[in-house]
């Protein structure tokens, strides 16, 4: 979880006081007041607790910008209940999805935090178990090339572009198809694809290409060169950390939502009876890592 800076906060209250030094509260937790609702600090942060983006991009001004926002927000809250609309069915079922949400969220971030984080063994054994992104980490120059085809006939087109051994065959393959196309030149890193298509293509010489099947076609990524770009044990402690944090943190909102489902009744009538024998959403996602 990203902590607002301090710096920010204070330059947060040293703005609001500059402006409004007569009507400002004594509480240094109330960073305004908007026809006598408060707007509190900790509300500011918990937007951008949920945008870390709006720091790395505007700084110290991204305090500033959400108060803005929230003041705008209290504006339109005040006057859709003064209009009634807060008692509407709309707007009732609305705050209850919402309040349902707010729930769950904190429930699966209590489990998450019960999660082990990992020790140096756990650390080394990863370094280890992925020379692809560590000890052999390469930088890859990779020609895309997307091939529409239909689904009958992408077989025989697939393991004619697999038979290639360079990129003049590919271009020429392709030419002489006579079907629509579009190619790229990519400059990926090891660490920005995902990792099971970076097994395969570090496994790549080049001038050998990777065929992906699409529905609309192939994609044919063909390994024009290489450059090593290793990273030490040490350097990328850091990162091993965060990635198996994260998975661990996952795991075990996976493992604790199967424990809530399997000790519960649950039944599904109507259209959505079939979801009865579906995977549940937890299981899936633990599945597609």
């Amino acid at each position: 979880m990203r902590v607002f800076k301090v710096g920010s906060l204070s330059l947060l209250m040293v703005l609001l006081a500059a402006c409004n030094r007569e009507t400002a509260p004594a509480d240094g937790q109330i960073v305004a007041q908007v026809n006598g609702s408060e707007i509190s600090v900790h509300q500011v942060q918990t937007v951008l607790q949920r945008q870390p983006a709006l720091s790395s991009q505007l700084g110290e001004a991204a305090g500033e910008k959400v108060l803005q926002g929230l003041v705008e927000q209290e504006l339109a809250a005040q006057a859709a209940r003064d209009q009634k609309l807060d008692k509407s069915p709309k707007v009732l079922q609305a705050m209850e999805l919402a309040k349902r949400e707010v729930l769950a969220r904190e429930y699966q971030d209590r489990l998450a935090d019960k999660a082990v984080p990992p020790d140096t063994a756990d650390i080394d054994r990863y370094y280890d178990e992925h020379p692809e992104l560590f000890k052999e980490r390469r930088q890859y120059v990779i020609q895309e090339t997307a091939l529409t085809v239909s689904p009958a006939d992408a077989p025989t087109w697939r393991d004619r572009a697999k038979a290639t051994t360079s990129l003049a065959e590919v271009t020429e393959l392709v030419r002489a198809s006579g079907l629509p196309t579009s190619s790229r030149e990519m400059v990926e890193w090891a660490e920005s694809l995902p990792l099971g298509l970076l097994k395969q293509i570090s496994q790549l010489q080049p001038g050998q290409s990777l065929v992906l099947e699409r529905p609309n076609g192939l994609v044919i990524g063909t390994l024009v060169r290489s450059e090593p770009g290793s990273v030490n044990r040490r350097d990328a402690a850091q990162a091993i950390q965060t990635v198996l944090t994260n998975q661990r943190r996952r795991d075990a909102v996976v493992k604790g939502m199967e424990t809530l489902r399997q000790g519960a009744k649950i039944q599904f009538f109507g259209q959505f009876a079939s979801a009865a024998s579906a995977p549940s959403a937890s299981a899936a996602a633990s599945a597609a890592r």
